[in-house]
C-alpha cells in the first residue's frame, strides 16, 4: 500500500502517513521531515520512524547470527538529492532460540541527513524500505516511501523537532573524549577479534558492538563470546565469520559502538594480526585440584604406565629388601613422577611467555622425542626379556657401590619415564584439569600439575608409606619368568607403537630402516643369548607383534559404511557456511598418538548406531589431525578453552555455536548431540 503526503504551501511538517501493510500489521513506518535545516551545507534533517507491536524486533546494520539489516533504497524517480546518510541508535542484544541477534524492540527512530543539490528547487523522495521483523518467526516487508518538499520553504514543527532531537540523543557520539580503543587484535586462524576499550571513568554496565562499514563485509556474522572488565579496561571477544568465505580483517578499519549509563560512543580502530587468548576460566582453581589428583591416579592403570608399575612391584619380589630400602626406591620413583610434571609445567609456562601454541601431549608431535622414547623403552624391553643386560664400566660400578643405594637414581628416572609415557593416555578427569591449568595463571598451572604428579604417584607413595604391602608379595618362583615375558611383550608393544608414530614424520625408506634395524638387533641379541631357540622365539614374537599391529590397524581403518562420507580436513571457517545450508557438522580433532582417540574411534564412531548416523545425507564430517603441530587446530582448540585431544563438537541449525561432546564418547551422547543440532 502506497500512501503519499504532498507538500503544503506552508510546509510546516512534511511526512508520510503511518504505513501499515495488511499482510503484516505488527509493523508501522513513517518518514518525517521535522523542518530542521542547514542552508549553508544544503542539508535537511529527516526521521524514519518504526513502530513494532508486542515482542516483535527488527535489526541493527549488523544483525548478528541471524536476521537481515534494514535497507532504504532510493529510486531513480527521486530528484534534487545528492546523498542520504542514515544513522543507527545503539542496539540491544537478543537471544532467540539460542541464536544471538542485535537490534531493536518497540518504537525506533532513525535520524537521516538529506543533502540536496539546489536549495530553492523541490525535492522528491521516492524509495523502498526493506525491513525484517521477528518473534519466533521472521517476516521481511517492503514499505514504499514517497514525499516531496522545497528546502527553502520548510518551517520547524515542534512535535517533529522533539522526536528528531530525542532520536539524536540516542545516537552514539563519534570519538568520545572519555573513551579510547587501546587494542584490537584479529586472529585469522581462530576467526576471532579481541577489542579493549579504556575509559577515563569507571565502567558501569557497558554494551559493546563491532562491525565493518565496508559493503562486502556488510553481512558478517559477529557473535559476542565474552565481555570482561578490569579496572578502567573493557575487553570483548567476538567470533566473526562470513557465509561465503573466511574474512581477513588484518589492517581493516572496524567500528566500535559502545554504551554505558550516560555514554554512547562510536569509534574506529584498525585490527592488527595476533592471537586471541582463550576465555577466562570461571571455575575456582582449587575445585580442580581433586580432579587433578584423580586424573593422575587413573593414569596408573593405562596401558602405557601399568607395565612400569608392574615391573617396580616385581623388583621387590625378586630381591630380598628391607623396609627402608623399599621405601627409598618407591619414594624416588614418586619424586621422579612429580618432578617430571613440574618440568612439563615449567616448559609450558615458558612456551606461554614466548607466545607459542601449547597443549597437552604436544611433545608427541616432535619426532626426536618419539625416537628417543622408542629407543629407551625398546632397550628397557630387551633388558626385561633377558636379551640384553645393561652393564656399567667396572670403575663406575665400584664408585656407585661405595655410595650405598646404587639404584635410587634409576628408580627416579623410571618414574619420570612413566610420566612421559602417560601423556597420550588422557583420562576425562585429567583432560579437565589440564585444560583449566593451561588457561590459568602460571602459579595455578604449577600447582595443578603438581597435583597431577601427586595423583599419579599415589600408588608408589602408598608402598613407600606401608612397605609391608610390598614385602607380603608372593615369593620368587618359575611364574616370574612368565611375568617377565608378559611385561617384555607389553613394553615391546609400546616400543612398536612409538616407532609407528615416526611414520608421520619420516619417509617410508627411513621408517623401514628403523624397523628393520630394531628387528635385526633383537634377533642378534636373541642368538647371542639363547642360540637358535632364541632366534625362533624372537621371530615368533615379531610375528605376534606384527599380527597385533595389523589387527589394530584393521580396527582403526575406515569401515565400509563411512566410505561415502570421507573425513574432510577441518576448516573452522567452513562450519558456519555448512550450518547455514541446514547441514550438521561433526568435528573430530584427533592424533595418532592419542590412545583415547583410538578408543573413541573403535568403540563408538565405527560402531552402530553412530556409524549410520554419521552416514546421513545432511552430515558433514570434518577431522583435524593434531599428530603434527598445526597452528590452525591449536587455535581452534583454544577457542573452546581446550588444549588436548580428543575433542569432538557437533554443529547444526539447532546449535550454530556447537555442542561439545565428552572426552570419552558414548553412543547416547553422540546421537543426542546430532539430533539436537539438527533441529
Amino acid at each position: 500500500m502506497l500512501l503519499w503526503l504532498l507538500n503544503a504551501s506552508a510546509q510546516a511538517q512534511v511526512a508520510t502517513n503511518w504505513i501499515q501493510l495488511e499482510e503484516h500489521p505488527p509493523v508501522q513506518v513513517r518518514l518525517l521531515i521535522p523542518g530542521k535545516t542547514n542552508p549553508e551545507q544544503r542539508q535537511v534533517a529527516a526521521l524514519l520512524q518504526v513502530k513494532l507491536a508486542d515482542d516483535w524486533k527488527t535489526y541493527w546494520r549488523t544483525p548478528g547470527e541471524g536476521g537481515v539489516p534494514p535497507q532504504l533504497a532510493w529510486q531513480a524517480d527521486s530528484t534534487n538529492i545528492t546523498d542520504v546518510s542514515w544513522r543507527f541508535p545503539v542496539p540491544e542484544r537478543f537471544d532467540v532460540q539460542g541464536i544471538e541477534t542485535v537490534g531493536y524492540q518497540g518504537d525506533i527512530n532513525f535520524p537521516l541527513q538529506i543533502s540536496v543539490e539546489d536549495w530553492q528547487q523541490p525535492v522528491a523522495l521516492e524509495g523502498l524500505l526493506t525491513l525484517a521483523s521477528c518473534t519466533n518467526i521472521c517476516v521481511i516487508s517492503d514499505f514504499p516511501l514517497a514525499l516531496s518538499f522545497t528546502p527553502s520553504k520548510l518551517n520547524a514543527d515542534m512535535d517533529g523537532l522533539f522526536a528528531y532531537e530525542q532520536a539524536q540523543s540516542a545516537l552514539p557520539h563519534r570519538d568520545h573524549p572519555q573513551l579510547t580503543v587501546s587494542d584490537m587484535v584479529w586472529s585469522a586462524s581462530q576467526q576471532q577479534l579481541a577489542v579493549t576499550v579504556t575509559n577515563t571513568e569507571q565502567w558501569q554496565q557497558p554494551r559493546i558492538f563491532v562491525d565493518s562499514l565496508r559493503e562486502d563485509y556488510a553481512d558478517l556474522t559477529i557473535e559476542l563470546l565474552e565481555q570482561t572488565q578490569q579496572g578502567n579496561e573493557l575487553t570483548a571477544k567476538f567470533a566473526i565469520s562470513h557465509w561465503l568465505e573466511q574474512p581477513e580483517l588484518t589492517g581493516e578499519t572496524l567500528q566500535v559502538t559502545i554504551a554505558d549509563e550516560l555514554i554512547r560512543a562510536e569509534m574506529s580502530a584498525e585490527a592488527i594480526a595476533g592471537s586471541v587468548q582463550p576465555s577466562a576460566v570461571s571455575t575456582s582453581w582449587w575445585m580442580i585440584l581433586p580432579l587433578a589428583l584423580l586424573g593422575g591416579l587413573i593414569l596408573n592403570i593405562m596401558p602405557c604406565v601399568l607395565p612400569v608399575l608392574g615391573l617396580k612391584l616385581q623388583s621387590v619380589i625378586v630381591a630380598e629388601r628391607e623396609r627402608n630400602q623399599v621405601r627409598r626406591q618407591f619414594i624416588a620413583s614418586a619424586l621422579g613422577i612429580i618432578t617430571s610434571f613440574v618440568i612439563l609445567a615449567i616448559m609450558l609456562m615458558l612456551l606461554k611467555l614466548g607466545g607459542h601454541a601449547i597443549g597437552w601431549g604436544i611433545q608427541f608431535q616432535n619426532p626426536y622425542f618419539i625416537g628417543g622414547m622408542a629407543l629407551v623403552i625398546g632397550l628397557f624391553a630387551l633388558s626385561v626379556s633377558g636379551l640384553w643386560t645393561i652393564q656399567l664400566p667396572q670403575g663406575m660400578q665400584q664408585w656407585v657401590a661405595t655410595r650405598g643405594d646404587q639404584s635410587t637414581l634409576g628408580h627416579f628416572i623410571q618414574g619420570m619415564f612413566a610420566t612421559l609415557l602417560a601423556t597420550p593416555c588422557t583420562a576425562p578427569f585429567l583432560g579437565t584439569a589440564v585444560a583449566f591449568a593451561l588457561a590459568a595463571s602460571n602459579l595455578q598451572l604449577l600447582l595443578i600439575f603438581v597435583a597431577l604428579g601427586v595423583g599419579m604417584a599415589l600408588p608408589w607413595l602408598a608402598v613407600a608409606v606401608w612397605p609391608s604391602v610390598a614385602m607380603k608379595l608372593p615369593k620368587p618362583g618359575p611364574w616370574l619368568k612368565w611375568v617377565n615375558r608378559i611385561f617384555a611383550l607389553l613394553l615391546l608393544l609400546t616400543t612398536a607403537w612409538l616407532i609407528s608414530l615416526l611414520s608421520n614424520h619420516v619417509s617410508t625408506g627411513v621408517f623401514t630402516f628403523i624397523v628393520a634395524a630394531f628387528v635385526l638387533v633383537a634377533l642378534l641379541l636373541a642368538y647371542r643369548r639363547f642360540g637358535q631357540a632364541g632366534v625362533i622365539g624372537a621371530i615368533a614374537g615379531t610375528l605376534l607383534l606384527s599380527g597385533v599391529g595389523l589387527l589394530i590397524s584393521s580396527w582403526t581403518s575406515n569401515p565400509k559404511q563411512l566410505e561415502e562420507h570421507a573425513w574432510k580436513q577441518l576448516q573452522p571457517s567452513a562450519i558456519a557456511s555448512a550450518v547455514t545450508q541446514g547441514q550438521v557438522v561433526f568435528v573430530d580433532v584427533t592424533a595418532d598418538w592419542c590412545v583415547t582417540c583410538k578408543a573413541n574411534k573403535i568403540g563408538v564412531l565405527l560402531q552402530e548406531p553412530v556409524a549410520s548416523a554419521l552416514r546421513a545425507d545432511d552430515m558433514v564430517l570434518m577431522q583435524g589431525d593434531w599428530t603434527r603441530p598445526s597452528d590452525q587446530i591449536t587455535d581452534y582448540l583454544r577457542s573452546y578453552n581446550r588444549y588436548g585431544v580428543p575433542f569432538n563438537q557437533v554443529y547444526g541449525p539447532g546449535a550454530p555455536n556447537g555442542i561439545a561432546l565428552p572426552v570419552i564418547l558414548t553412543d547416547e551422547a553422540v546421537l543426542k548431540a546430532i539430533e539436537q543440532a539438527r533441529q
